[in-house]
């Protein structure tokens, strides 16, 4: 339903569920939310509604099954987005349900807006396409043939299947229609910052029309759907104008390489410091969250706050940096001469937010840190906010 492009974003809950083709399918716990709430309008609404006079356990067997179809339905939906990306050589690493459906978090932007409009259009196509099938199934299951009720379950998922591809095709971010607009936008433009903020701009209508429409339900009576609505619209705004920033820093970091923004002969500490040490000495005199750890010329790993976090003061007077560190060989480490667009992949799960950054000598020229790049980006932003007003007024 919605693709973002933040790569390696920390997981901070869910649940694995598999992997499909290199891309990781999760859970979001707001997902019990939404399911449940699903659940319960089916078996405690809609079919006893449409097939009274029913046991109540048909109803609940009958929206158990709905629920379940209709989640599997949001996973190929995505999936297709996956599928395509892939095809297209951009890896999609995780796809997650949430709360507002599902995500497809791609790891890099698509480099031409060919590639982005068939990475979107896929998605509507996919539902439409189960849409089809759903329907298929549910004239095969007409009575005699089976209940009423299931029969009913397939009409269901054919007419959910088909509203989620139309709701996607609505032409604003970060929906499908949104990135088709987009990629038509980026095509006449050539350019895709252009094509973006366009699409964003549609999006930021649309959530606010939802949020217009929610509060005229609320107060017509509809009061729990009427909040759906503009929680779904408050969504959308901020996803919408996210992912105009994220476009807007990747092309600010194209012709950066991590040299022009690490940070220059950083504070290293010793593998032989105990930990208490590293906290009077380090953490609390600079006020760094992580330290590289080096031994004469030799760079062995890094050490973070969050490695202090479960040990008792007796554990931190007795243990030490090295018997507590990320290892070199488990860290990695970066070169001068990367481009900082590249870097910035890995940066979300590094320990501390921090990367080492080595020569090819394998000696410590540098950290690259989340604080640096963001102050780096903003920097720029303010300095090309000058720049534009500068030859507005010689103009």
């Amino acid at each position: 339903m919605a693709h973002t492009n933040r790569p390696n974003t920390p997981r901070t809950g869910g649940i694995s569920l598999f992997r499909v083709a290199g891309t990781e399918v999760r859970l979001d716990y707001t997902w019990f939310f939404i399911f449940a709430l699903v659940l319960v309008s089916l078996a405690g609404g809609y079919f006893p509604r449409s097939h009274p006079g029913l046991p109540t356990s048909s109803y609940w067997a009958a929206g158990g099954l709905a629920t379940l179809l209709f989640f599997v339905s949001i996973v190929l939906h995505e999936l297709s987005h996956a599928w395509m990306a892939r095809a297209s050589g951009i890896p999609v690493p995780v796809i997650t349900l949430f709360l507002f459906g599902g995500v497809s978090q791609m790891s890099e932007e698509p480099s031409k807006p060919e590639t982005d409009l068939r990475v979107a259009v896929v998605g509507p196509l996919t539902s439409f396409a189960l849409a089809g099938a759903f329907w298929a199934v549910h004239a095969a299951l007409a009575p005699p043939v089976t209940s009423p009720l299931f029969a009913s379950v397939a009409l269901y998922l054919a007419w959910i299947n088909a509203a989620l591809g139309t709701f996607n095709l609505l032409p604003g971010l970060p929906l499908d229609g949104g990135r088709i607009l987009r990629a038509l936008a980026w095509w006449k433009t050539g350019s895709l910052r252009r094509g973006t903020r366009i699409a964003s701009n549609a999006g930021k209508g649309i959530a606010v029309g939802l949020m217009i429409l929610g509060g005229l339900e609320i107060f017509s009576g509809a009061l729990v759907g009427g909040i759906w609505l503009v929680l779904i619209g408050l969504f959308l705004r901020g996803t919408a104008e996210a992912g105009y920033q994220s476009v807007v820093m990747l092309q600010s970091l194209e012709q950066v390489n991590v040299r022009d923004v690490a940070i220059a002969n950083p504070v290293t500490v010793s593998p032989q410091l105990t930990l208490q040490e590293l906290v009077d000495e380090y953490f609390l005199r600079h006020g760094f969250r992580a330290y590289p750890v080096v031994d004469g010329a030799s760079v062995l790993g890094l050490i973070s706050v969050e490695a202090l976090r479960d040990l008792a003061p007796d554990e931190r007077r007795s243990a030490t940096v090295k018997e507590h560190m990320t290892p070199l060989a488990e860290l990695g480490a970066v070169a001068p001469d990367l481009p900082v667009a590249d870097a910035f992949k890995r940066l979300p799960s590094a320990p501390g937010g921090r990367l080492l950054v080595l020569d090819d000598h394998g000696d410590l020229v540098g950290l690259l840190t989340k604080e640096g790049l963001a102050r780096f980006l903003e920097i720029r932003r303010v300095l090309e906010g000058v720049e534009a007003a500068t030859g507005a007024r010689r103009e």
